[in-house]
């Protein structure tokens, strides 16, 4: 059973995701308030491996029930009055009190430490079980084997007996938890024949992977406050809407205006292709209508910088998993599933094609445009805005 040291469940909490994170056991200790010395008890008893908390079964007597019953019997209630009030059978309470030394005796604490205790339906480890798999394990332990090499020669050495397997993970467990003390009866102290000595699992580093992370990435937190306000035309929003893999279209929505431009993919989603698809659709614009680009981070627009080169584009992204940060281009995107279908393939349209499903959606009454139509308001913002003019 492993001992609280006088933690609580948030301190236990606590002390795990720092242990996790391969903080210093005085580091721990500092922030938890206690001294390194029983942080590092604590860990031991389980060799720094967190076990699973116990589960009480939601029919069976929480302890609030039993803190019940205890008051209950301190006021006099019968076993039939204390029931009705936690909503149980008589009998249930009847045998919890009986079970626990009678009306007399009965103290909540420690009837709910007893029945988690016998609660407990304990899994027989292999290596208890197993006696020769024990001799094998140990024997292999003690030539200095590491457990996955122990976990791969019982595999390939006993293809076709089950019972003759373990997993590294296993062998790491029964070594490092106290409570596993098969392979300490045969070799004393089993983890000092691991290459690293140590008394506790320490975990590993989480893996940083620089795949797929777009390099120079300027967050979306950086944009003016002109386009978080929607107060000029030229702010683009743009994504791609996927059918049939590979098959995609780039769709962008200007922000204010909520004007739609489909872009046609027809060689792929690779970065340069998608790069050129945009640069040309944006050539086409003049530009005063073309101010600044935000985009998901997909991989897509790996070459956004030579976007931004190529056009004097400054090109945003959002927080990793918020593409709600653009949504007037995913809402936007639903709008177009009616014609662009998640299992079709996206290819078979043509350019004239998409212009006509953008027509539709520039030329509909908009509430959000108080029932005017996109292609209206940005031809109109257009005409205000000199520059937008510009070619």
């Amino acid at each position: 059973m492993v001992r609280d040291f006088g933690f609580t469940a948030e301190q236990q909490d606590q002390l795990w995701v720092q242990w996790r994170q391969r903080d210093s056991l005085r580091t721990i200790a500092m922030d938890v308030g206690t001294t390194h010395q029983k942080v590092r008890r604590f860990l031991l008893q389980s060799g720094g491996i967190r076990l699973p908390a116990s589960k009480r079964n939601e029919r069976h007597l929480s302890a609030a029930d039993r803190e019940e019953i205890s008051r209950g019997i301190a006021a006099g209630y019968s076993a039939a009055v204390i029931a009705t009030v936690l909503g149980r059978a008589s009998s249930t309470v009847s045998r919890e009190i009986h079970r626990n030394g009678g009306r007399e005796q009965y103290r909540a604490v420690t009837a709910d430490q007893r029945a988690m205790l016998h609660a407990k339906r304990p899994k027989p480890q292999r290596l208890d079980t197993n006696l020769m798999l024990l001799i094998v394990v140990a024997f292999k332990l003690g030539q200095d084997w590491s457990p996955e090499q122990i976990s791969q020669w019982l595999r390939r050495t006993y293809p076709e007996d089950a019972t003759m397997r373990l997993s590294h993970e296993a062998i790491y467990r029964s070594i490092y938890i106290a409570e596993r003390k098969a392979l300490a009866r045969c070799l004393g102290r089993p983890s000092q024949h691991l290459r690293s000595g140590r008394t506790m699992r320490v975990p590993r580093p989480a893996r940083v992977s620089n795949r797929g992370r777009l390099k120079n990435m300027v967050s979306i937190h950086a944009r003016p406050a002109s386009i978080e306000e929607r107060t000029e035309v030229g702010h683009w929003e743009g994504d791609l809407v996927m059918g049939s893999r590979p098959s995609a279209v780039a769709t962008l929505v200007d922000r204010k205006t909520r004007y739609v431009r489909l872009v046609r993919l027809p060689n792929g989603i690779k970065a340069n292709v998608v790069r050129a698809a945009l640069t040309s659709s944006f050539r086409a614009l003049p530009e005063g209508q073309r101010l600044s680009l935000t985009w998901d981070r997909g991989r897509e627009l790996a070459e956004h910088q030579e976007l931004t080169a190529e056009l004097n584009l400054p090109v945003y992204f959002c927080d990793k998993r918020s593409p709600w940060q653009r949504g007037t281009n995913e809402n936007t995107n639903r709008l177009l599933r009616q014609y662009l279908p998640k299992n079709g393939d996206l290819r078979q349209f043509s350019q004239q094609d998409l212009d006509e499903m953008a027509d539709k959606i520039n030329t509909r009454p908009r509430k959000v445009l108080d029932w005017g139509t996109s292609a209206h308001e940005f031809q109109v913002v257009a005409r205000r805005d000199p520059q937008a003019s510009r070619p």
